[in-house]
């Protein structure tokens, strides 16, 4: 689900596997895109090779605080397996968003405004009627980690 089009809305904040324990970390201060001003227009783009960055993290589990370089979405905290493709989220609050999202049948994208962006741009393997309860199964089981995790 990570194509160059995610990078510009890509959060201040989110969640990726401590580099420690793989315990829950919170990635910030990722330098992912720059930002070009031609005249009136602005284009974004990748800093680096797209997905792959340095960033602050700090573990909720052992305590680990660091720089480390992210391989994104390998390293996303939030992330399940829905029939051969990955799915990730952000945050728990994201992976909350996807599963509302994924389970209704009136899929109003304006209604989640914090992640539009990313449910604009979810891949059609995850909306497909033939996938979608094993979608809501992976996601829902996602979101169980979080009662081991902050």
């Amino acid at each position: 689900m990570t194509h160059i089009y995610q990078w510009f809305s890509f959060p201040q904040e989110f969640s990726v596997e401590c580099a420690k324990c793989k315990g829950h970390a919170i990635c910030s201060n990722a330098p992912i895109t720059k930002a070009t001003q031609v005249g009136a227009s602005i284009s974004y783009e990748a800093i680096g090779e797209p997905g792959i960055f340095e960033a602050d993290i700090s573990c909720l589990n052992c305590g680990f605080s660091g720089r480390k370089t992210i391989h994104w979405p390998r390293d996303a905290f939030w992330k399940c397996q829905v029939k051969g493709k990955i799915l990730w989220a952000f945050s728990l609050e994201h992976a909350n968003v996807l599963l509302e999202f994924i389970q209704s049948s009136n899929r109003n994208y304006h209604d989640h405004t914090g992640y539009l962006a990313s449910l604009l741009h979810l891949p059609k393997h995850f909306k497909l009627a033939k996938n979608r309860k094993s979608a809501v199964i992976s996601i829902k089981r996602l979101i169980g980690k979080s009662r081991g995790s902050v």
